[in-house]
């Protein structure tokens, strides 16, 4: 029987609620009216942001949800009004705030246009090259005969926005998959082996340094500082090289690097030197007990000098091997303490290849693996090999559409070639051009969506293809489980693989690569740079020899891959009790006691003024000029990498900074006194009186990443370095002390907050006031990153309930991976 009381009341609070819905609709309307339309309404739209026509139901139907996301952000951010307007009441601003974060978690909630984890992109040049390694069992530079990936800073170039894939790339693909397959699959008969020897006698008859010793800056003439030519050896395959070295040590010093580099080139001066590191070993054993140490690689990875031609003959191409003395404790540059500075002893260098102790060799086994079928069912063979090589580089197994057009490409092919080796290869080339190979793994008819996650748990963090054991989970299907999940994530990191990952990721998060760009003022910073002392490239930047910059890029990449392997919290990137240093760079940022070449963490103290990425010297020199520290690229590197905002450029009408005040920087006595002057052209204000502030506590750390507190008085003429005036850089850094006697001033009243004086405070600031902004900040990247595509507004509530499950666990930056992992987002689950 109809209940007509019942169905009133339910009537009843549906208008109730529909009425109450209204009004608090009408109030934010009004709040918008209030506080927000005076300056983004109908005439002013700063940040190109217009909310007058904005109205509370649009929000409920789903529509301008980005719009929304970004008002709710900056409520509860507490950014806007701008200080010098009228603010609405707290409690104002924190329900309107509360009623759009559940307005717009509803609306999405309902929403049947879900994120999709499952993107059409294809690998990014890492992941190729990376692929193709595991795939085939040994390393190839083929990255090199490929366009560049392109990048944006602060973002993650493996989305699919940037993997596209055009038909010029194709040939290239193919190119390298030609060659590739040429040293995979080898010929049945054993090639000839080369084999070079070349030994050094200590005869003394040089300037201090024996003919078998390479000191720091090279030697002379027919030492082993010049190399050993090689005049034969194979187009292809594994090479070995034996060194019998040892090391004098002054006292004190326990280690010296030695490094062999390959290609061609006589020395550094040659304007056609291309070299290729070999490998490194660490001399600690004296000329009374020298050793053989062994080196290995592909002789395809270095290149050779193409051979002339003479009377109507080629000469053979030729290569070069040569020892370099890499010790460096942070003081050397100019090549004149050659004979007191560590020297390596070379008694003889051994070169021997291809290596044919097995024959054919392991990864030619692996494609054309030993079976009775080869000799008595050629086709069924044929089709074996086919079915293993392409359920490997697809990732996922073969269907039989794709064996029946591949074993059509090999009947064409065989009928063009003289063996089956070069069948196979031009087959499986074909097979290393296709989409399944070069595009990521997704869920389709072909694909379950277990081996879909077993290639993004690998390319996330390794950047590379899923191993075995990965395939044989899928396969299995237990990869939902959260407990294999996490063994598995455990297992990648512990991985060395893993180390493409951190450094694929750090570099674009960080946006590391502008510290590369940076022109370093050589004047001023002689010690920074080594360079070439003569010959047609005197005055150049000496490219095979690592500097403080090259370690200071390690450093950054380092710090996060042992922030990981501590499992420690993320907010240790705001600051840290340790930094990761080896000696060059111990000398560089000033902590005594540190020696070798390798990086370490080494535990800081407050007088170092180390710790986190704020003061790491990758990240300030690529936010500098070359020549001066520069507070507005600090500052928006910090709210961009760090706190996880983002800052539009500025408008192509607005001036530089250094013109915009109506008169020349160089009247402006300190640099806050110039962003006040930038600050008084209203267009600049806008933007500045939110960005100066986080700016300027970086001053007191120079150009190149260096803590000075002082600077030169106003109108002082520093002069850049002169062996003749100032000795040694000791005598420059000694002159340039005197000079420094300004204290610079590096504080500022951040937006909404205190006043903060330089970096210690404003580390204490963020690690007070900008915990959950700094961890959100953390757990998005990896999460975009991961994904391979960008994060919208539809995802941020599935962001926020992981990051809840973070805070609850402090941030640890290991689990916090695991947990990305294990995520229905990540793992597309339905």
């Amino acid at each position: 029987m109809f209940d007509r009381t019942r169905s009133f009341s339910a009537l009843f609070v549906l208008v109730v609620v529909a009425s109450t819905a209204r009004a608090f609709a009408d109030k934010i309307e009004h709040f918008f009216a209030s506080h927000c339309v005076r300056c983004h309404g109908e005439k002013k739209r700063k940040g190109k942001v217009a909310l007058h026509t904005l109205r509370a139901d649009d929000l409920s139907a789903g529509r301008d949800l980005e719009l929304w996301e970004k008002i709710l952000e900056v409520l509860e951010a507490n950014e806007m009004p701008p200080e010098d307007e009228p603010h609405p009441k707290d409690a104002d601003r924190r329900a309107a705030a509360k009623w759009i974060g559940s307005t717009l978690k509803s609306r999405i909630e309902k929403d049947e246009k879900r994120p999709s984890t499952s993107t059409t992109r294809r690998l990014t040049n890492v992941e190729y090259e990376n692929t193709m390694r595991d795939l085939l069992g040994f390393p190839l530079k083929l990255a090199e005969n490929l366009p560049e990936d392109p990048e944006k800073p602060y973002r993650f170039n493996n989305t699919a926005e940037f993997m596209l894939l055009g038909p010029e790339q194709i040939d290239r693909y193919l190119e390298n998959a030609r060659r590739a397959l040429a040293s995979a699959i080898v010929d049945p008969e054993k090639p000839e082996v080369h084999r070079t020897r070349r030994e050094w006698k200590a005869h003394g008859r040089d300037k201090g340094l024996g003919l078998d010793e390479v000191g720091v800056w090279g030697n002379r003439r027919h030492s082993p500082a010049t190399g050993m030519g090689l005049k034969s050896f194979p187009k292809t395959g594994e090479f070995r090289i034996r060194v019998k070295a040892s090391a004098i040590l002054p006292p004190g010093i326990r280690e010296l690097p030695l490094r062999l580099v390959m290609g061609y080139g006589l020395n550094v001066n040659s304007s056609t030197l291309r070299m290729e590191p070999v490998g490194t070993v660490r001399l600690r054993n004296t000329p009374d007990h020298p050793e053989v140490f062994d080196f290995r690689g592909r002789i395809e990875n270095h290149p050779a000098k193409p051979g002339g031609t003479k009377n109507g003959k080629r000469a053979p191409d030729t290569m070069v091997i040569t020892p370099q003395n890499l010790y460096d404790d942070g003081t050397l540059n100019d090549g004149r303490r050659n004979v007191a500075m560590p020297r390596a002893i070379v008694e003889w260098i051994e070169f021997e290849a291809p290596l044919t102790d097995e024959w054919p060799p392991k990864h030619h086994r692996r494609i054309l693996f030993d079976s009775p079928l080869r000799e008595s069912d050629p086709k069924a063979y044929v089709d074996a090999v086919l079915e293993r090589f392409l359920s490997r580089a697809f990732r996922r197994p073969a269907t039989r559409e794709e064996m029946s057009r591949f074993a059509k490409i090999y009947e064409l092919a065989s009928k063009e070639t003289e063996s089956l080796e070069s069948a196979v290869r031009e087959t499986l080339s074909m097979a290393l051009v296709s989409p399944q190979f070069l595009y990521h793994t997704v869920e389709n008819e072909e694909t379950s969506r277990q081996y879909e996650l077993a290639s993004r748990l690998s390319y996330f963090l390794w950047a590379s293809m899923p191993d075995e054991e990965l395939l044989s989970l899928a396969a299995r299907g237990q990869l939902d489980d959260p407990a294999v999940i996490e063994e598995q994530v455990l297992r990648l990191l512990a991985d060395e693989r893993s180390r493409d990952f951190v450094d694929s990721f750090t570099t674009q998060w960080l946006s590391l690569r502008k510290m590369k760009t940076v022109p370093i003022n050589r004047e001023l910073f002689p010690r920074f740079l080594y360079y070439v002392p003569r010959g047609e490239r005197a005055g150049t930047e000496e490219p095979y020899r690592p500097t403080i910059r090259d370690y200071l890029h390690a450093e950054t990449v380092g710090f996060i891959a042992e922030l990981i392997r501590r499992n420690a919290s993320v907010l240790s990137i705001v600051d840290s009790n340790f930094a990761l240093l080896n000696q060059p760079l111990a000398a560089h940022y000033g902590v005594a006691g540190v020696q070798g070449d390798e990086l370490r963490p080494v535990e800081v103290k407050e007088e170092h003024r180390l710790g986190g990425l704020l003061t790491q010297g990758s990240i300030l020199i690529g936010n500098g000029t070359g020549t001066a520290p520069h507070p507005i690229y600090r500052a928006v590197w910090l709210r961009e990498a760090i706190l996880g905002d983002e800052v539009p450029p500025p408008p192509a009408e607005v001036p530089a900074l250094s013109d915009s005040a109506g008169e020349s920087a160089e009247k402006a006595p300190t640099i806050k006194d110039l962003l006040a002057k930038h600050r008084q052209d209203e267009a600049c204000n806008d933007c500045h009186v939110r960005l100066d502030p986080w700016g300027i506590p970086f001053e007191r750390y120079n150009a190149i990443g260096k803590y000075q507190p002082k600077v030169p008085s106003e109108g002082t003429r520093v002069s850049g370095f002169d062996p003749r005036r100032h000795e040694n850089y000791a005598g420059y850094a000694a002159y340039l002390a005197s000079i420094n006697t300004v204290e610079i001033e590096a504080e500022a009243r951040v937006p909404n907050g205190p006043n903060v004086d330089g970096m210690a405070v404003l580390k204490r600031f963020l690690l007070e006031h900008h915990r959950d902004a700094i961890a959100a900040n953390v757990l998005r990247r990896l999460l975009s990153y991961g994904l391979g595509r960008e994060l919208g507004v539809r995802d941020r509530f599935a962001i926020d309930d992981l990051l809840d499950r973070s805070r609850k666990n402090e941030y640890k930056l290991r689990d916090m991976i695991v947990t990305i992992c294990q995520s229905r987002m990540f793992r597309g689950a339905r």
